[in-house]
């Protein structure tokens, strides 16, 4: 009998514990459930059937509006990649958090920037309950107002990463904390707002695809403070809010965005995509200094176009980079707020095209009415102005900055126990073998493991791995590294250069995560299938070859497919792809074949090293890109003559000077580069195409400099140009 009531008790006290408040309810919410109830069920049409069965599962186990919402906005491609335990244990972390602190905040607010798992495209995980044990339950103990949150959880984020620029594939929160104390700025995002809805403080990532003033882009966090948005760009100077290294950069950007999934009638929302939605927050950072740029866009006739694309561009590693695609409405018309700094609009639709360079300036509505035609943009030289703006300064107390530097000496401490572990299970003393395991930091245990199974491994491949992506040693496990190290035992070649070797057997292709090892052969895992690999001769037609079989495997086809970058394990499992997914596979099936291969933003096309260069290949068409319908060479030879106002020539940086493709208004940079003689020339040949010369430089933090030259090469031209460079900067050398 005790034994039956203690059973009860504990039964009731879990029932309380994972209770939610009556607003997540059917009954109480009844129009938000049956829209995320929908939606949910929608999502799982495209995952495999036990997947499918077990998600379901999930819905029936907690049939209330969080497990809807959780189920309804990762996308399908993170739920057939995850653990379904994984957002149960997620689920029940953000339920004992309501139980302990209440709901705050409107539903569908605490939803999106409280309740939502995943940041950007890390892998999902169930990491709400582990860095509570890691120190955020602590602070949900100790805090009490939301600024003392902020301030808590940003240290605590200080002896768990530090910066370092890597690949572009995303790390997980528990991938940072347990594995490698390190990331780049979205990542350092990620850790930062994954804990801050841990905790509950609303978050949500913001970022600017590119910086208009200066080359490269940045990504950030925004944390929901006393009602509005704030941002910290630096979580060991985060003591004051919207306080950071670009807090005086602001009124250079164009447009900086944040990401939302339930919006409301306040957000002025960009793009409506199936899982998110891209908030335009430049508001929340210029403040009244905002421009509010108004576009029309009429055919030649007038008559309004409804639906056509607009992009705005930035001048940024010498090409023109789109920020956003936006669409105009069934009357033409736009209307978007932006910052006061220079910028480019691309209009394209297929009744014509437009290029429109909006300046800089004081107003606060911008009027642009673009009408399109199919001629030729004109090009020339222009002047991007990028103003000044002085924010107050503020000085960190010292005894916040001390609570800094106690945070970065336990991240250094951390260091140091996982070299020690590292080195205490060592099985050799190969210096080039324990250099490879502290490289893995803490994931050494998964390198050790491989070690063991794979004794005395190929120095190249060792060398291969300290010289590749680093994440790829801080994510691994033994199996993806043995199963890397048989296809190196298949396709290596000791007269292989560097390019070629990373090109070839590099496992990831794009963004997407770490592929999982597809089957076993005589107990070894594999990385390719083998129905992957042909004995096609090795040469231009053997490649066309390999991709016309992949073509009768697999098609593109977007309205039967998984969502977003899939890893090539994923992949095999579903014979539909999108577009992108499709160029993934293509890249793997081609480096299968022992084809350095690259994946290339320039729709169709990836590039493949054949015959001593890079060369695009149409993946959909299975045709070079730089041969004619007759098979001869579809080149041209450019030859550039640049020099600065005074005649002098000058030698300028490889990023300043692309050549770049045209497509659905947007340009592509090639990946031909230009070869540098001498005295300011350069010259190469380059495949015919719609081809633009782009060319820019910084004269200074507030002026860019950009010439933008359409080219009209016809097959075997040999074109000449001279460029002379205005206000070019001159480096002062000792």
């Amino acid at each position: 009998m005790k034994k039956a009531l203690l059973v009860t008790v504990l039964l009731i006290a879990t029932i309380l514990l994972f209770a939610l408040p009556a607003e997540f309810s059917r009954s109480q919410n009844p129009e938000l459930y049956k829209e995320l109830s929908a939606k949910a069920k929608n999502n799982l049409k495209h995952l495999t059937l036990e997947q499918k069965q077990q998600y379901k599962d999930l819905l029936k186990q907690y049939p209330d509006i969080l497990m809807n919402y959780l189920l309804a906005y990762e996308s399908d491609s993170n739920l057939a990649e995850a653990n379904p335990e994984d957002i149960k244990s997620n689920y029940e972390t953000i339920c004992a958090l309501l139980n302990k602190k209440g709901l705050n905040y409107p539903v569908d607010f605490f939803l999106s920037y409280v309740a939502k798992q995943t940041v950007s495209d890390e892998p999902l995980t169930a990491y709400r309950n582990i860095l509570l044990k890691d120190g955020l339950q602590n602070i949900i103990n100790t805090t009490n107002t939301d600024l003392e949150k902020y301030h808590a959880v940003t240290l605590w984020c200080v002896s768990r990463i530090q910066f370092q620029q890597t690949s572009g594939r995303d790390q997980s929160p528990l991938d940072i904390v347990q594995k490698s104390l390190i990331g780049r700025c979205e990542e350092m995002q990620i850790l930062l707002v994954s804990a801050c809805r841990t905790i509950g403080l609303p978050a949500r990532p913001a970022y600017t695809p590119w910086w208009a003033h200066t080359d490269n882009n940045h990504a950030w966090t925004e944390i929901y403070l006393d009602g509005e948005w704030h941002y910290t760009g630096d979580m060991d100077m985060a003591w004051f809010p919207d306080n950071t290294w670009f807090s005086d950069l602001v009124d250079k950007t164009v447009l900086i965005l944040a990401d939302g999934t339930l919006t409301t009638w306040e957000d002025e929302v960009l793009i409506k995509g199936k899982y998110d939605a891209v908030i335009n927050s430049t508001a929340n950072y210029t403040k009244e200094r905002s421009r509010k740029v108004k576009i029309k866009v009429l055919n030649k006739n007038n008559m309004p176009i409804p639906n056509a694309n607009v992009i705005p561009m930035v001048f940024n590693w010498g090409s023109l980079r789109s920020l956003i695609n936006l669409t105009t409405d069934k009357n033409g018309f736009l209307e978007f707020t932006t910052g006061r700094g220079a910028f480019y609009l691309s209009v394209y639709t297929k009744e014509g095209k437009a290029l429109v360079l909006i300046p800089s300036n004081e107003e606060k509505t911008i009027g642009q009415t673009i009408i399109l035609d199919n001629i030729d943009f004109a090009g020339g030289w222009s002047t991007l102005e990028y103003p000044e703006f002085s924010g107050e300064s503020k000085t960190q107390p010292d005894e916040y900055l001390n609570a800094v530097n106690l945070e970065k000496q336990r991240w250094q401490e951390k260091q140091k126990v996982w070299e020690k572990e590292a080195l205490k299970t060592k099985t050799t003393d190969d210096s080039l073998v324990i250099k490879v395991a502290l490289a893995c930091r803490g994931n050494y245990s998964s390198f050790w493991q491989f070690y063991q199974r794979n004794p005395n491994p190929d120095s190249n491949f060792l060398q291969f791995l300290l010289e590749g992506d680093p994440k790829l040693l801080w994510q691994a496990n033994a199996e993806l590294l043995e199963a890397l190290y048989e296809n190196w035992l298949k396709l290596y070649k000791p007269e292989m250069d560097e390019e070629y070797v990373m090109s070839l057997f590099s496992p990831a292709v794009y963004y997407e995560d770490l592929p999982k090892p597809v089957n076993y052969k005589k107990g070894k895992a594999q990385l390719y299938p083998e129905s992957f690999r042909y004995q096609f001769p090795h040469n231009r037609e053997g490649v066309i070859k390999v991709l016309s079989r992949l073509k009768k495997k697999y098609k593109i086809n977007s309205k039967k497919v998984l969502s977003g970058l899939l890893p090539l394990h994923i992949m095999l499992q579903h014979k539909n792809l999108t577009a992108v997914q499709y160029k993934i596979m293509a890249v793997c099936i081609l480096r299968a074949n022992g084809y350095p291969s690259e994946f290339s933003r320039i729709p169709n096309l990836v590039s493949v090293f054949i015959d001593g260069d890079w060369q695009y290949v149409n993946v959909v068409k299975c045709t070079w890109e730089d041969l004619s319908k007759d098979n001869k060479t579809n080149t041209f030879e450019l030859t550039l003559q640049i020099k600065d106002d005074k005649g002098t020539p000058i030698e300028v940086k490889e990023e300043q000077l692309t050549l770049c493709s045209y497509a659905d208004g947007a340009f592509y940079p090639l990946n031909n580069n230009f070869e540098y003689p001498e005295s300011g020339k350069y010259s190469g040949i380059f495949p015919v195409s719609d081809i633009w010369l782009q060319f820019g430089y910084r004269v200074s933090e507030n002026q860019t400099k950009v010439l933008l030259q359409p080219l009209k090469p016809e097959v075997d031209d040999s074109l000449s140009l001279e460029i002379i460079a205005e206000d070019y900067p001159v480096e002062k050398k000792d």
